[in-house]
């Protein structure tokens, strides 16, 4: 499926925008309430990616290398990291 670079721009600006506003944390929540609106978010991320990758790779690419840019890393005080 190819899309014109206005509407993967938009794609990928939106993708942005829902990855600064992301509640990266939800899971850990006892709040139901707060748990069920990141994984809405969550879910609203991962089909901002899906059409991204199915206009090409190199969107798709793009899309994961500002995922990870924007997901926080935590790691424990005994954690080892072996690879980045």
């Amino acid at each position: 499926m190819k899309k014109n670079k206005t509407s993967t721009t938009k794609l990928l600006d939106t993708l942005e925008s829902q990855l600064k506003s992301h509640d990266w944390f939800y899971e850990y929540s006892d709040d139901s309430r707060y748990y069920n609106s990141g994984l809405r978010e969550f879910t609203q991320i991962w089909q901002t990616v899906e059409q991204l990758q199915a206009i090409g790779e190199n969107e798709f690419d793009l899309a994961i290398a500002m995922y990870k840019k924007h997901k926080p890393v935590v790691t424990t005080p005994n954690e080892v990291r072996i690879t980045n």
